[in-house]
């Protein structure tokens, strides 16, 4: 049955606010009803695809961890406990917007028409990887998705993406670039140089986030003193805006909101998302001796999958029948989409140098030749 919200919130987008934007609780309970949503364009339909996306986001994540304990993938970088940020900033988006991922963005681009296989073919490095293995797990890219392929420099995807959002503007175009980042990445000179020239040029451009509160060991609060990091955009002449990172709606209504504005009169934005990740920072990594276990757990309550979960039930737009045919069938999904992205084999080692230019030069050839004879003897 769908609960009444007995006070609904206004549906505001406000920048530089002192608490986070949020349209749920923690435990999920609605803090707007559902006519608010379907005027702001989030149908029921929406909505839950919006859910089936952040489960399916969280299942193929745990894939990774797994193909990594099997000895099948030599490393991972978790989105679990970020799902929701992700999801819900990648639906806001056009088909013909762009997207600066950052590592923990690749498990989510099921939402850009990239499909399953090639997300595991990349962490596997197979041959149905778009990038042939060339780039290590979480580095995923794929142009005619939009997706560029990241770098593993943190924060300098945010310069390319300006670099990107000035080339649309200057051939007019109607699109907008999203670059994610983790709050390391505004520490990094990177961050500072794109936000300025974004702002002094009024770029189609929106600097994503993602604060999951610890750079590998480095907590936010060794990091700034900034009591947020979206009053960062003041100096640069650049709304910042403080959003609940595992709310989906907010990530969603927040991204939509500035992305509409760039694209109609070019004006740039930033979005912080306060998140947590469940996980080390990645497979190589020992959380235990930077975070306290009972941290964990407080955020492992407010985690978005069963957040958002009982958010749509309190709507009666979800229940245990659904659930367990979504399990179903995303369990379905992830086994046979790991089954062809193994089965696909290895890229043929001239792939190794291929794509780093247009054409192949000929001091390449001649080493690609050297290593031909070499895998012969």
């Amino acid at each position: 049955m769908s609960r009444k919200v007995k006070t609904p919130t206004k549906i505001e987008i406000k920048p530089f606010t002192n608490e986070p934007i949020k349209f749920m609780d923690n435990d999920g309970n609605p803090l707007v009803d559902l006519q608010q949503l379907t005027d702001f364009g989030l149908t029921e339909e929406n909505l839950v695809k919006m859910y089936e996306s952040i489960y399916l986001t969280r299942q193929v994540d745990r894939m990774g961890w797994i193909l990594v304990r099997q000895g099948k993938a030599g490393f991972y970088i978790s989105i679990g406990g970020q799902e929701a940020a992700h999801i819900g900033s990648l639906m806001a988006l056009e088909p013909d917007d762009w997207v600066m991922p950052y590592y923990r963005t690749e498990p989510a681009l099921h939402v850009r028409g990239v499909s399953l296989e090639e997300i595991f073919g990349q962490i596997l490095g197979t041959n149905i990887d778009p990038l042939k293995g060339r780039q290590m797990p979480g580095h995923f890219g794929k142009k005619d998705a939009k997706v560029f392929v990241l770098g593993s420099t943190v924060g300098l995807g945010h310069v390319t993406s300006t670099g990107v959002a000035m080339a649309l503007k200057y051939r007019k175009k109607k699109n907008v670039v999203i670059s994610y980042g983790g709050e390391g990445s505004t520490s990094e000179p990177h961050f500072h140089s794109a936000m300025n020239f974004a702002g002094v040029f009024k770029l189609p451009l929106i600097i994503f986030i993602q604060n999951n509160q610890y750079a590998i060991s480095v907590p936010r609060t060794k990091q700034t003193a900034s009591p947020t990091l979206a009053i960062k955009g003041m100096a640069y002449g650049i709304e910042g805006y403080f959003i609940d990172g595992n709310d989906p709606i907010a990530s969603y209504l927040t991204t939509k909101f500035v992305a509409d504005r760039a694209r109609e009169n070019y004006v740039p934005a930033l979005i912080e998302a306060l998140t947590y990740r469940l996980d080390p920072h990645s497979s190589a990594d020992d959380d235990t001796k930077y975070r306290q276990k009972e941290e964990v757990e407080i955020w492992r309550t407010r985690e978005p999958v069963t957040r958002f979960r009982h958010f749509l039930e309190s709507l009666g737009l979800w229940d245990d029948e659904k659930q367990e045919e979504l399990s179903t069938r995303v369990e379905k999904e992830i086994e046979r989409a790991v089954e062809i992205a193994e089965s696909a084999g290895l890229p043929d080692p001239d792939e190794l140098f291929k794509e780093v230019y247009k054409e192949i030069p000929p001091h390449l050839i001649e080493e690609m030749n050297e290593l031909k004879t070499e895998m012969e003897d």
